[in-house]
């Protein structure tokens, strides 16, 4: 069978949610899949960690700036006529072959418009309406996502296939001491800290966890607050609330993280992720490979991705997200089961895994199967 796959998210820089998606799920797909035919379709240069990609993986790069999706790769769609087309990033030509496959991470969009430009809502409302229309399957990386699809947009139930994403991968070892403390030093980070990883906006519930630490503080704790992350809708809110509390040299902004993130998790005493909403939440699973246990929101997806590893908070109560902090902190009992839970948990989120039951949808869609 020949697969199209619109691999341009891999491509992009920094990764976040989707172009990390993308990248991984291409990855172990030709980990799991010898024998169909593989076209990945870029929009940029071939991402390095393309290079080893086995015979049945062929890279296509097709450059163009602007349009790419509706025009370049509707263009090349077309042309070459694949069996199925698969958009891990739910946009879809409005010119295309028949039989197309999407992935939906989530409708945050349509939740929290207010973080959106006009511009970008539009199109995020158009995509989504248009690939739920024409996908023969869609795939949902959440429960709590295909649930919005349904409600929101009437979606058939029946065409949608959650799976997982796979955990994050870490390093072949864990960072060492002086990488730790190199990482610590540059961002004038002095242990004990809290960390928080995501852009920092109101989407995120940034404000609210500035102001959980600051209840802390006055409890006594002798922490830090490190928010890495670079700014997003609401950042000035944010900025306000720690220029205007006693305790702002104990707050740290890092701006964005990259590969230092796995030495900040790795000396955190807690991470704290009370988020609004997520369509799957990857923070969760990076700290528990790196043993940091969890402060998260019992909204969305989080739940669903977090099991039994985390405590869980109503994201709107600030005095329950310090309460929950606090019991992490003083909790030796409490810390380690979620720590062990927590290494459990990523067991269960296995890009391979992921990968073969993806691959299974792709397949059904390439044949015409009826559902």
């Amino acid at each position: 069978m020949r697969i199209a796959v619109d691999a341009s998210p891999a491509a992009k820089r920094p990764r976040t949610g989707t172009e990390f998606y993308t990248l991984h799920l291409v990855l172990s797909l030709a980990e799991v899949d010898e024998s169909n035919e593989y076209t990945l379709l870029l929009n940029d240069e071939v991402p390095e960690e393309f290079a080893t990609l086995p015979p049945n993986f062929g890279p296509r790069p097709i450059p163009q700036s602007r349009l790419w999706a509706q025009t370049r790769l509707g263009r090349e769609l077309r042309r070459d006529r694949p069996d199925v087309f698969f958009a891990p990033a739910n946009v879809i030509p409005f010119l295309h072959p028949p039989r197309c496959v999407t992935t939906v991470h989530d409708v945050a969009f349509h939740h929290f418009p207010e973080c959106y430009s006009p511009l970008a809502r539009w199109y995020l409302e158009l995509t989504t309406r248009f690939a739920l229309s024409r996908a023969v399957r869609v795939i949902s990386v959440s429960e709590a996502t295909k649930k919005d699809l349904v409600q929101i947009y009437d979606a058939d139930p029946a065409r949608i296939e959650v799976i997982h994403s796979g955990a994050p991968p870490g390093r072949d070892r864990p960072p060492s001491a002086d990488e730790v403390a190199s990482t610590l030093n540059r961002h004038g980070i002095t242990p004990p800290y809290l960390l928080f990883l995501g852009r920092l906006e109101q989407k995120k519930n940034v404000p609210r966890i500035v102001q959980a630490f600051l209840q802390l503080k006055e409890r006594g704790i002798p922490h830090q607050l490190v928010l890495g992350g670079s700014p997003g809708v609401g950042f000035a809110e944010i900025e306000r609330l720690i220029e205007a509390s006693p305790f702002e040299p104990d707050i740290v902004m890092t701006g964005y993280v990259g590969e230092e993130k796995e030495c900040l998790y790795a000396a955190a005493d807690v991470l704290v992720f009370p988020s609004l909403y997520e369509g799957f939440g990857f923070p969760i699973l990076e700290a528990a490979r790196y043993g940091t246990p969890v402060v998260t929101s019992r909204v969305s997806s989080l739940p669903e991705v977090a099991g039994q590893a985390a405590l869980l908070v109503d994201p709107l109560e600030v005095d329950e997200i310090a309460e929950a902090i606090f019991q992490l902190l003083h909790d030796r009992d409490l810390r380690s089961e979620l720590i062990e839970r927590g290494y459990e948990r990523l067991e269960e989120f296995d890009w391979k895994n992921t990968a073969t039951r993806v691959l299974g949808v792709l397949e059904e869609a390439g044949r015409g199967a009826p559902r």
